[in-house]
Protein backbone atom coordinates (compact mmCIF):
# COMPACT_ATOMS: atom_id res chain seq x y z
CA UNK A 1 0.00 0.00 0.00
CA UNK A 2 1.49 3.35 -1.02
CA UNK A 3 1.73 6.03 1.65
CA UNK A 4 0.33 9.48 0.93
CA UNK A 5 2.54 12.33 2.14
CA UNK A 6 0.93 14.46 4.81
CA UNK A 7 1.77 17.78 6.45
CA UNK A 8 1.62 16.15 9.83
CA UNK A 9 2.43 12.55 10.69
CA UNK A 10 -0.46 10.58 12.13
CA UNK A 11 -0.21 8.71 15.41
CA UNK A 12 -0.61 5.00 16.01
CA UNK A 13 -3.47 2.62 15.27
CA UNK A 14 -6.03 2.55 18.08
CA UNK A 15 -6.36 -1.23 17.74
CA UNK A 16 -2.91 -2.69 17.05
CA UNK A 17 -0.51 0.20 17.68
CA UNK A 18 1.06 0.23 14.21
CA UNK A 19 2.17 3.71 13.08
CA UNK A 20 -0.47 5.22 10.77
CA UNK A 21 1.01 6.27 7.45
CA UNK A 22 -1.65 5.49 4.82
CA UNK A 23 -4.32 8.03 3.97
CA UNK A 24 -7.77 6.57 3.39
CA UNK A 25 -9.36 9.94 2.60
CA UNK A 26 -8.50 13.52 3.49
CA UNK A 27 -11.57 15.76 3.55
CA UNK A 28 -9.74 18.83 4.82
CA UNK A 29 -10.87 20.75 7.87
CA UNK A 30 -14.31 20.50 9.47
CA UNK A 31 -16.12 21.63 12.62
CA UNK A 32 -17.40 18.95 14.99
CA UNK A 33 -20.53 17.30 13.63
CA UNK A 34 -23.73 18.31 15.41
CA UNK A 35 -21.85 20.99 17.35
CA UNK A 36 -24.30 23.80 16.81
CA UNK A 37 -23.19 27.28 17.82
CA UNK A 38 -25.32 28.93 20.48
CA UNK A 39 -26.51 32.49 19.74
CA UNK A 40 -24.34 33.92 22.52
CA UNK A 41 -21.28 32.44 20.75
CA UNK A 42 -22.01 33.70 17.22
CA UNK A 43 -19.15 36.18 17.51
CA UNK A 44 -16.62 33.53 18.56
CA UNK A 45 -14.44 31.44 16.29
CA UNK A 46 -15.76 27.95 15.52
CA UNK A 47 -12.97 25.40 15.88
CA UNK A 48 -12.18 23.25 12.86
CA UNK A 49 -10.34 19.92 12.97
CA UNK A 50 -8.64 17.73 10.35
CA UNK A 51 -11.07 15.27 8.84
CA UNK A 52 -8.26 13.04 7.64
CA UNK A 53 -8.95 9.30 7.85
CA UNK A 54 -6.07 6.86 7.92
CA UNK A 55 -6.10 3.12 7.28
CA UNK A 56 -3.82 0.91 9.34
CA UNK A 57 -1.39 -1.03 7.16
CA UNK A 58 -1.56 -4.01 9.57
CA UNK A 59 -5.16 -4.49 10.71
CA UNK A 60 -6.90 -2.23 8.14
CA UNK A 61 -8.89 -0.28 10.74
CA UNK A 62 -9.94 3.07 9.27
CA UNK A 63 -9.72 5.85 11.84
CA UNK A 64 -9.30 9.54 12.52
CA UNK A 65 -6.72 10.93 14.87
CA UNK A 66 -8.18 12.15 18.14
CA UNK A 67 -8.20 15.94 18.33
CA UNK A 68 -11.17 16.36 20.63
CA UNK A 69 -12.32 14.38 23.64
CA UNK A 70 -15.30 12.01 23.43
CA UNK A 71 -16.84 13.95 26.33
CA UNK A 72 -16.92 17.14 24.25
CA UNK A 73 -18.16 15.41 21.11
CA UNK A 74 -20.93 13.45 22.83
CA UNK A 75 -21.92 15.74 25.73
CA UNK A 76 -25.15 16.88 24.04
CA UNK A 77 -25.37 14.93 20.81
CA UNK A 78 -28.04 16.08 18.35
CA UNK A 79 -28.35 13.14 15.91
CA UNK A 80 -31.03 10.51 16.54
CA UNK A 81 -30.87 7.58 14.11
CA UNK A 82 -34.58 6.88 14.46
CA UNK A 83 -35.46 10.19 12.77
CA UNK A 84 -34.75 8.64 9.36
CA UNK A 85 -37.52 6.37 8.04
CA UNK A 86 -35.24 4.93 5.34
CA UNK A 87 -32.58 4.12 7.97
CA UNK A 88 -35.20 2.41 10.14
CA UNK A 89 -36.29 0.27 7.17
CA UNK A 90 -32.65 -0.63 6.51
CA UNK A 91 -32.12 -1.55 10.19
CA UNK A 92 -35.19 -3.82 10.16
CA UNK A 93 -34.03 -5.58 6.96
CA UNK A 94 -30.51 -5.93 8.38
CA UNK A 95 -31.90 -7.48 11.58
CA UNK A 96 -33.97 -10.01 9.63
CA UNK A 97 -30.92 -10.96 7.56
CA UNK A 98 -28.67 -11.38 10.63
CA UNK A 99 -31.25 -13.50 12.45
CA UNK A 100 -31.59 -15.81 9.45
CA UNK A 101 -27.87 -15.95 8.70
CA UNK A 102 -26.65 -16.57 12.25
CA UNK A 103 -29.69 -18.20 13.83
CA UNK A 104 -29.94 -15.68 16.65
CA UNK A 105 -32.58 -16.47 19.26
CA UNK A 106 -33.31 -15.90 22.96
CA UNK A 107 -30.15 -17.80 23.95
CA UNK A 108 -27.97 -15.16 22.26
CA UNK A 109 -27.29 -11.52 23.06
CA UNK A 110 -26.65 -8.72 20.59
CA UNK A 111 -24.50 -5.82 21.76
CA UNK A 112 -24.15 -2.68 19.67
CA UNK A 113 -21.44 -0.10 20.22
CA UNK A 114 -22.56 3.45 19.45
CA UNK A 115 -26.15 2.21 19.60
CA UNK A 116 -27.69 5.68 19.43
CA UNK A 117 -31.38 5.66 20.43
CA UNK A 118 -31.82 1.89 20.07
CA UNK A 119 -33.08 2.08 16.47
CA UNK A 120 -31.36 -1.23 15.54
CA UNK A 121 -31.50 -3.15 18.80
CA UNK A 122 -35.26 -2.70 19.10
CA UNK A 123 -35.66 -5.01 16.08
CA UNK A 124 -33.65 -7.79 17.76
CA UNK A 125 -35.58 -7.25 20.99
CA UNK A 126 -38.90 -7.64 19.11
CA UNK A 127 -37.67 -11.16 18.20
CA UNK A 128 -37.03 -11.97 21.87
CA UNK A 129 -33.27 -11.65 21.55
CA UNK A 130 -31.58 -9.99 24.55
CA UNK A 131 -29.81 -6.75 23.62
CA UNK A 132 -27.42 -4.25 25.14
CA UNK A 133 -26.53 -0.86 23.75
CA UNK A 134 -23.32 1.00 24.51
CA UNK A 135 -23.77 4.70 23.76
CA UNK A 136 -21.36 7.55 24.63
CA UNK A 137 -23.97 10.34 24.45
CA UNK A 138 -25.88 10.55 27.72
CA UNK A 139 -28.92 12.32 26.19
CA UNK A 140 -29.21 9.65 23.46
CA UNK A 141 -28.68 6.72 25.86
CA UNK A 142 -31.49 8.09 28.05
CA UNK A 143 -33.91 8.01 25.11
CA UNK A 144 -32.93 4.41 24.30
CA UNK A 145 -33.56 3.41 27.94
CA UNK A 146 -36.94 5.17 27.87
CA UNK A 147 -37.79 3.08 24.78
CA UNK A 148 -36.98 -0.13 26.66
CA UNK A 149 -33.54 -0.79 25.20
CA UNK A 150 -30.99 -1.62 27.95
CA UNK A 151 -28.20 0.89 27.35
CA UNK A 152 -24.98 1.73 29.15
CA UNK A 153 -23.69 5.26 28.73
CA UNK A 154 -20.00 4.55 28.12
CA UNK A 155 -17.28 5.45 25.69
CA UNK A 156 -14.82 2.76 24.70
CA UNK A 157 -12.28 5.38 23.62
CA UNK A 158 -9.10 4.87 25.65
CA UNK A 159 -8.94 8.60 26.48
CA UNK A 160 -12.39 8.61 28.12
CA UNK A 161 -12.69 8.61 31.90
CA UNK A 162 -14.09 5.24 32.93
CA UNK A 163 -13.48 3.75 29.48
CA UNK A 164 -13.69 -0.01 29.35
CA UNK A 165 -13.56 -2.84 26.90
CA UNK A 166 -16.62 -4.79 25.84
CA UNK A 167 -15.56 -7.55 28.27
CA UNK A 168 -16.99 -5.39 31.08
CA UNK A 169 -20.49 -5.98 29.70
CA UNK A 170 -20.49 -9.78 29.73
CA UNK A 171 -20.47 -12.43 27.00
CA UNK A 172 -22.12 -11.73 23.67
CA UNK A 173 -22.82 -13.74 20.57
CA UNK A 174 -22.60 -10.83 18.22
CA UNK A 175 -20.81 -7.54 18.36
CA UNK A 176 -21.62 -4.89 15.80
CA UNK A 177 -20.04 -1.45 15.65
CA UNK A 178 -21.48 1.47 13.80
Amino acid sequence: MKSTPTLHQAGRCRFCGTPLAHTFVDLGMSPLSNAFIKPENYHAMEPFYPLHAYVCGSCFLVQLEEFESPQRIFSDYAYFSSYSESWLRHAKAYTELMIRRFGFNASHQVMEIASNDGYLLRNFKEHGIPVLGIEPARNIAKVAEERGIPTRCKSLAPSSPGASSTRAFGPTSSLRTT
